[in-house]
Order: C-alpha cells, then structure tokens, then sequence
C-alpha cells in the first residue's frame, strides 16, 4: 500500500517521532510499578487497655460484624496495649472504592458494640503513592532544641507555615509532622483546697468546660432583618482560665480557678519522636499526590525549600531521606542502557548485511517502535518505572528481528533477479505469515498474566504491555515502513569492500554449518546425549538455585526496628535510641542516622505494625554491601549487649507488602482461645518435631510480655465511704495521664486542657490514696489490686485466637522436606487433637513461583495453539515448541553460575524467553516445511534452510544478546533489577540459538522421514 509513497512513508515516521517524544516528557516516573494492594486497615485505639482487654472487647466484636463483607478473602488482627488493629484482604482486583464504603458502613453499625472509652474505629486504605518521597529534618539555629518553649515555637511555625507552603505546591498531597511536640493545659489541683470548699472533681471539670462553649443557638428576626446569635468561648488566653469562677461561697466572694489550681502550659506526653544523629529534631514527612510524577515532585520541593531558607535563616531545614534520586538515577541507568543496547544491535548489522545503506533501513525500526510505545504509555496511563522501562530494554534486540528477516528475504528475492520493488513486494507477502507468527507467540506468552491477576498480574502488567506495543510496532514497520526504505535507499548491486569481505566471511561459516549439521542428521547420537546432559544439570541448578520474590538491589540504608519490653515509656526508648545512635556515630563515620519512635504515621498501612511506644526504628545511609555488613556487625554487638531487647533488621520491600509484621520463613501457629495451654501444645509440638525430624527451635513471634495492675472495685467499701467509682476513677485518672476536660480552640490550635492531681515519682497503686470530700481512703480498702503478666500483642487470623512461632528452619529446608514436615504437623494434630497452622515467607514464595510456573505452561500451551491455528497443522507446531524446553535449560544455567537467585523478574526473563525462543525456530521450520511441501525432497529442504535461515536466526539472536549486555554491567542504582531480568533471558537465547540451529531439522527429518519422496 506504502510501497510507492515514500513520502508519506518518511512523514509518518516523523509524526510517530514528535508524538513519542511528546509523551515521553509527559510520562510521570516510578521506582516500580503502583501495586494497589487490596487491603484495609481497621484501626482502633483504646488507650491505656491491655492486649487482653482490647481483643476482647474490640477486636473480636469487630471481626464479627467485619467478616460478612464482600469481597473479603482473609482477616487478621493484632490487639496490643490500647490499640487494636484488623488487615482485612480482599480479591485482587476487587474495586477498593466499594470495598472502603461497605466497610465504613459495618464499622457505623458496630460503634454501638465497642466500650464508651474507645475512639471511633479509623479506615486506613493507602497505596505506593502514601509513602514519603522526602523526609525533612527542621532544627532552630544557635539555640537548645531540648527546650520546651522553642520546641512549640518551632512546632508552630512549621504547622501553620511550613506544612502549608509545602502543600500549596503542585504535586504534593501532604506534609506530616512526626515528634512534634504537643501543648496541653494543665489544670494541677491540690486535694486539700479541693476538700476545704467542699467541691469535687467533677464541679470543677463542669465549670471549665462551661467557659468553653462555642454555640449557635438560633437567630434574632426584627423586622425584615434576622441575626445570628452566637456565644463565644470566655477563654481566650491563660489568664482568662485561671479566672474561671467555680462557685459562690456564702460570703458573696467568687471562687476562682487560680485559688485551687496552678494554671499553666505544658508538654502533653509525647507519641513520637525524631532524633537526628542523635540530637532532637521536627520531621517532616512530604507525601506527594496520586498520579503525579516523583523526580518532578522532588524538584517543585528543593526550589521551594530553598526559598523557605532564605526567609528563615533561624531556622536549620535538611532534607535527609529521598527517594527521586535513587528513581532518577535508576531510569537514568535503563535508559543509557536501552540506547547502548540500540547501538550494539545496531552495528552488529554490518557484520551480516552486504551493502551499508541495509543496516540504516532497518535500524529505523528502534526508534520508531519506541516512540510509538511512548505514545500508547501516555494514552493508557502507563508509568515509566523499571519494570515497564526493562521491557522496552529486554525488547530492544527483539526490535530488529522482524525487520532483519523481511529485509533477508527481500536480498533473497533480489538475488533471483527481481527488481527493486516486486523483490520487497513479494519478499515481504511470503515472509509475513512467519514474521506475525513470531511476534504474536511471543505475545501470547503474557495473556495468562491477564486470567492470574495476583500480585504477577500487577507487578508485570507494566513491562508485559510495553514489550507487547513495542513488539507490534515492530512488526508494522516491518511489514510497512521497511519495504518502502528498502526499495528507495537500497543499490542494485553489492558494495565491494570491507562489509563485501565479512558477508564473504559469513558465507563461509554458512558452508561449515551445513556440513556439521549433515554429520549430526547422520550421527545425531552426539547432540542427543549433550542435550540429555544439559536437561540432568539443569534440573540439578534449578533445585540448588536460590529463591526469593525480588533480588536484594545495593543498599543505600540499613534500617533496624528495635523492641523494649513492653511496660517502657516513650522517653526511654528515645534515651535508648541516642545511646545506640552514639556507638554507632564512634564506630562509623556515617553522617544523617536517623531514629524513629512512637507513632509516626498513622496514614500509612506499611510502618504501623513497627511502631509503638516501646519501638523505634533507626535508619543507618550505606554506600553499598560492604558498609552495610560492617553496620551489621556493629548492631549484632549491641543486641548482645542489651539481650532483653529485640533487633529486628528491616529488609527494604520494593513491592509493598502490608500486613502483621514480618515473616520467618516457616511458622507454626497453635490455634486456641486459651494462650498458656497453646504455649503448652507448641512445647510439645516442639519435641515431637525434634523426635521425628531433627533438632528444630521455636521462638515466639510476639515474646515481649508487660506488668499490669488490675482493679477490682469493693462494692460495699465504696458505699460506706460514699464513694461511687466514677469519682474513683476519676480521680486515678487525673493521677496518671490526667483527667481530660476539653479542647480548647486558640487561634489555628487546639489544645487540650486536663486536670492533673499531685503527681509523685513512682506510682504503686497499693501506695495511692484518695483525698475526697475530707477524706484521705487508702486505694486497697476500696479496691482489690493485682499485678498481671500478659503478652504486649495477641495476634487472629481468621477470626482464630493463635499463637505464632518462628522456626529456624530455612527456605531450602521447606523446599526440600516441605512435605515431610506437612506430614508431621498432620500426625501431631491427629494424636493430640490441637490444630496448628503452618505459614511463613517460604510458603508464601513457593506459591509465587508455583503460580509463575503454571504461567510458563499455560504460555507455552497458548503458542502451541496460535502456530496450530496458523498452520492448520499439529505436528509442525510440536516441532517448534521444542525450542522452549532448551531455552530454559540455558537460563537456570546462567541464574546458577552468576549466583542469581530465582525470583519473580528472572522468571519473567524466562516468560520472555519463552515467546521468543520459537521465533528461530518458525523461521527454520517454516522454511523446510514451505520447500519439503513444494519438491517432496527432504534432505534438499533442511539442507536449503540451514543456508537461507542460518544468517537471519543468528544474526537476529545476537543482536538481542548484545542489546542485553549493558543490563548485566554493575553500575548505577537499580543494577541488580535488570541483572536477573537479563541474565534469564541470555542464558536461554544461548542455548536455544544452538539447539535450534541442529535439533530442530533432526527432529523435522525424523516425524517427516515417512512422507519424504
């Protein structure tokens, strides 16, 4: 149709040129691909209840009413002191917008179920886009940030000016602060003053919270006119509250708030904090908006910062986290990877094409199929991050393979003496059936990622539709645009030189092969038994090779989440975490440690299960594996030091995972609502394991247990003290946290105002006495008090009370006696009658590759069918997916040698792998197919093929290994990613380009051996 409209031809080239680049500047950039996990967090907090008391009275309430949503596939819940949390996970691909609204609605119906002391239940949903891009450090210059005063000063500033600023900014969603510090009022009465005017503590709450009304209460009308009638607050200022009447004695003078209480302004205690390399500081953590672009972001944040520097020189502002350098310099990386893989595929045509001018007709396919996939990126909302950028980089050789083969058969026609235009006519017309066949298996091989969905389906959609477009781009130049340039730039006779001497050189190594593939038909013993010995040691690597969901990339950071005991307040884990930040500082010369603690960010599913007033996370930058070794080394002598505290070290999850902690391995869980007998069941469990298997340790997943006192109220003591327990409790209250009154509104703040008795050092409650109405009651005449040991967290699974051990049991070890080990669990549960439950990281990986496994089949299962379809034939079909089974003998090959592990991007090297691998294969096949039906001659067609198809099946499988050798070099950010992406793929082109240039015609001699002539 183009073939005499060359300038329409150019022209669109052009357009498809302008269009792509467009997009390309409008595409918005991603380390990795935005994987909306569907789940939910139920959030609920209950301060000051134990683990027991919160599953008791939220948590299980809450599973009930939550357990018959739709679309729900599994509920787990951690209940821990005064906080209850329920993950709730719902089918890939269920639309979380309903799945959010059906569960608010069950949790408004279920507030009536919870204890009156519970704050509402929070739904927390949030995605890749609700991690920080930046965190921020904010310190006063020249003055102590320990100081009450300049902490709120500075806490002030960066709510009401720095937050906003950032805001306002295009592309950021949110700023949180994180160790803010938090002013309260605090209202702290004397007993005795309270008693002399015979008031309580309750006359005292009322008349505070009465000065601090904001109402409407209707409107005024005269005439034609109406006004609203609105009562103010009488505080409007400290002073205002300490004179805040509280009632009239009987001599006529007001009693004020002041001549009871001292009135002032103090820190609340605290829920969080910041330390930076140890000193206090604001964190300020900027979330930006879904969609929007990061390395943009980052960039609107800098100018913007470095504007707030110049009008706050008091103020010491430092961006010590980011993530858009490390995204920048990694699609950085992939896209000068994807060029130099270009130009090697590019030059590489030299070496096999006669003329000059035949390379640069064919290298237009590379540019025009990239653009043109940008354009398609843009048009379906497509990132460019790694996994969608490898695809148009594992594909960039690829690329050219549809064009080299129409090209080859256009010189094949032209040397039978047709001209210029009917040899890319006719050449064209006879090698397309082939060239589409070849692109669409290769295709197909990521249509079952559509019917899995999962976490595959999610993670590849990416890179399987950039590949895909670029692949059907290719294939429309060739088919199109290719044919044109051919027959207008290309000469009409060889070019006698340099490239003449090489394609003579080739045309020798053509001969050569053609005579060691007659000795193999006739002797094909040799190669049988080398493929046999490939297939037994590639079995072998396979089993031996390690297995993982993502490769470790280089780290940048070191994180590790350190554990107190459970009763440790907020400020001694803040004082453990400068000590630990100290050692570290004297053993390293690492600048920006960065120390986390308490609750920091309740908007994000990924942290909170680490965070809690005993914890603290501490964030150590590295530069590569050796200073990370070395920092592991330090932290592994602190944990000795301090060995009834638990370091845990936090592996980076590129792919998002939430959920209850972090997974061993294999964990057995021992189902029971009674926990100390369950204790008792894993103890056994334990030695049955050692008896029947071999030696095997089981620690407690949750071991950290916390004191508590529990009160029991004496009915009748209460009685003949006129006491009630509301003013017991009460008055307990405003001895510990204090006695909450209201909120009071200042400005753009609000501060809370509480009532806060004599406070003494160490509180015992057996020590406590009530001072009311005159009276001094010990707390143990009116109340029974006990001290209890219970776990800080209990954790459900399936609305089941369990308990979890880690075992030290290996993925290798599951790999291996998995089934032995299910079989134990199996016998154990038969004898003693208790259920226990096996889970763990291994389990969880296993079922990954299974379901990439059962991809790779369904994939090949879909080629067999499309080449069936094609060639209204069975057999020809079977004979070409006899390539797929080599290629991946040589990508377990090179996943063992480089010491690559497998994991979910080499096994989507192999799925690759496996749609191109039958692309030299149908060239071959197709071609003796075409001559045998035509001369019934055999020999004389596997003889033709070698000749005629040697030159196109190399030359268009190294070109895609060359384009890939810049994805193996070890440099740059992100390395690691598109190493095992690269490595599979190479492997197998390797072994598949061998076995396909000598199997495939034995195996065709062989099934057409009887119909020959």
């Amino acid at each position: 149709m183009l073939l005499k409209k060359p300038i329409a031809s150019v022209i669109l080239v052009l357009a498809v040129l302008i269009f792509g680049g467009i997009a390309l500047e409008r595409l918005y950039i991603e380390l990795m691909p935005d994987i909306d996990r569907p789940t939910l967090l139920v959030r609920t907090d209950y301060s000051g209840a134990p683990a027991s008391e919160v599953e008791f009275r939220i948590t299980e309430q809450l599973e009930g009413m939550l357990s018959g949503v739709r679309g729900v596939q599994q509920i787990e819940s951690l209940s821990r002191q005064g906080q209850s949390l329920i993950f709730l996970t719902f089918e890939w691909g269920f639309d979380m917008d309903i799945a959010f609204l059906n569960v608010r609605e069950k949790l408004d119906q279920a507030r009536y179920l919870l204890p009156n002391q519970a704050d509402r239940p929070q739904l927390v949903y949030s995605s890749a886009s609700d991690e920080p891009i930046a965190t921020i450090a904010l310190q006063l210059a020249n003055v102590s940030n320990q100081e009450f005063s300049n902490r709120l000063s500075l806490k002030r500033w960066a709510d009401q000016v720095f937050t906003r600023r950032l805001e306002q900014q295009e592309g950021i969603a949110q700023a949180l602060l994180v160790g803010e510090v938090q002013p309260e009022v605090q209202i702290r009465f004397n007993p005795r003053f309270i008693d002399r005017y015979g008031l309580s503590l309750s006359q005292i709450q009322q008349a505070v919270s009465d000065a601090n009304i904001f109402s409407s209460t209707g409107e005024l009308r005269d005439g034609w006119y109406r006004y609203a009638l609105k009562i103010e607050s009488r505080i409007e200022s400290l002073d205002d509250l300490r004179k805040t009447p509280i009632i009239s004695l009987a001599s006529g003078r007001v009693l004020l708030l002041e001549e009871l209480a001292e009135v002032r302004m103090a820190e609340a205690d605290p829920t969080s904090f910041a330390l930076l390399d140890g000193e206090e500081v604001l964190n300020v953590l900027v979330k930006k908006e879904y969609g929007s672009n990061t390395v943009e972001v980052f960039e609107t944040l800098q100018n913007v910062l470095t504007e707030i520097r110049d009008q706050n020189p008091d103020i010491l502002i430092e961006v010590i986290q980011e993530d858009a350098s490390y995204i920048e310099n990694s699609i950085s990386n992939l896209l000068q990877t994807l060029l130099i893989g270009g130009v090697l595929a590019f030059l590489v045509l030299f070496l096999f094409l006669d003329d000059a001018r035949s390379p640069f007709t064919i290298g237009i396919s590379i540019p025009v199929s990239i653009f043109l996939t940008f354009v398609v990126m843009f048009l379906f909302d497509i990132q460019l991050n790694i996994i969608s950028l490898s695809g148009l980089t594992l594909g960039i050789g690829l690329l050219l393979d549809n064009a080299i083969v129409v090209l080859e058969n256009i010189n094949r026609y032209r040397q039978k003496g047709l001209d210029r235009f009917e040899a890319a006519r006719e050449g064209t017309k006879e090698i397309s059936l082939a060239v589409t066949a070849s692109t669409f298996t290769t295709i197909s091989v990521f249509l079952p990622l559509i019917f899995l969905g999962g976490f595959e389906g999610a993670f590849f959609r990416d890179l399987a539709a950039t590949l895909s477009f670029s692949l059907i781009a290719s294939l429309l130049v060739a088919l199109f645009i290719l044919p044109v340039f051919v027959a207008q730039i290309s000469k009409d006779a060889k070019s006698k030189g340099v490239l003449s001497t090489v394609s003579e050189g080739l045309d020798k190594v053509v001969m050569a092969y053609e005579r060691n593939l007659s000795r193999v038909i006739q002797k094909p013993l040799l190669i049988i038994v080398f493929a046999l010995i490939l297939l037994s040691g590639a079995a072998f690597a396979f089993m031996t090779t390690e297995k993982a969901v993502l490769p470790p990339d280089e780290p940048a950071k070191v994180d590790y989440l350190v554990s107190m005991p459970g009763n440790t307040a907020l400020r001694s884990a803040k004082q453990a975490s400068a000590d630990i930040t100290g050692i570290l500082q004297s053993r390293t010369d690492q600048p920006n440690i960065l120390s986390l603690g308490g609750y920091t960010d309740n908007t994000n599913l990924k942290p909170i299960t680490n965070e809690g007033l005993n914890r603290f996370t501490i964030s150590i930058p590295v530069s590569g594996f050796e200073e990370a070794e070395e920092v592991d080394r330090i932290m592994n002598g602190i944990a000795q030091s301090y060995s009834n505290w638990n370091f845990e070290k936090l592996e980076d999850d590129a792919v998002g995972a939430v959920g209850i902690g972090r997974d061993a391995p294999v964990q057995f869980s021992v189902v029971g609502t009674d926990r100390e007998f369950s204790v008792r069941v894993a103890d056994a469990f334990n030695e049955f394991v050692n008896r029947n298997y071999r030696e095997t340790q089981l620690d407690l997943k949750y071991p950290q247990r916390i004191q508590a006192y529990q009160l029991q109220f004496k009915t009748q003591e209460l009685l003949s003290y006129e006491l009630t327990e509301a003013e017991v409790i009460r008055y307990l209250e405003s001895l510990t946290r204090g006695s909450f009154i209201t909120d009071w509104n200042r400005q753009d703040e609000q501060i809370s105002i509480r009532l806060i008795g004599e406070r003494k050092t160490n509180l015992d409650p057996r020590e406590i006495t009530v001072d009311v109405r005159d009276k001094i009651i010990p707390l143990t005449a009116v109340a029974e008090i006990a001290r209890i040991d219970e776990a800080e967290q209990i954790e459900r699974i399936r609305q089941s009370p369990i308990l979890t051990y880690n075992s030290d049991l290996t993925f290798m070890d599951w790999w291996w006696d998995g089934g032995e080990l299910q079989q134990l669990v199996n016998r154990f549960m038969q004898q003693s009658g208790h259920e226990i439950q096996i889970r763990g990281s291994a389990l969880q990986v296993i079922s990954l590759l299974k379901e990439l496994g059962w991809l790779l089949m369904i994939s090949v299962l879909l080629i067999y069918l499309i080449l069936a379809i094609q060639y209204e034939n069975l057999k020809y079909p079977f004979i070409i997916i006899l390539a797929i089974p080599f290629a991946w003998i040589g990508s377990v090959f090179a996943l063992y040698i480089g010491g690559i592990s497998l994991n979910a991007l080499s096994f989507m090297g192999i799925l690759i792998l496996t749609g191109i691998a039958v692309n030299d294969s149908i060239l071959k096949v197709d071609f003796m197919r075409r001559y045998f039906d035509e001369t019934g001659n055999l020999d004389e067609a596997i003889k033709q093929a070698g000749i005629n198809r040697f030159r196109p099946v190399v030359m268009t499988s190294m070109t895609t290994i060359l384009a890939l050798i810049p994805m193996l070099v070890p440099f740059g950010d992100g390395y690691v990613l598109r190493q095992s992406l690269a490595v599979a793929l190479m492997g197998g082109m390797v072994t598949s380009t061998f076995l396909t240039l000598y199997l495939i015609p034995l195996v065709f001699k062989w099934t057409n051996g009887g119909d020959s002539k």
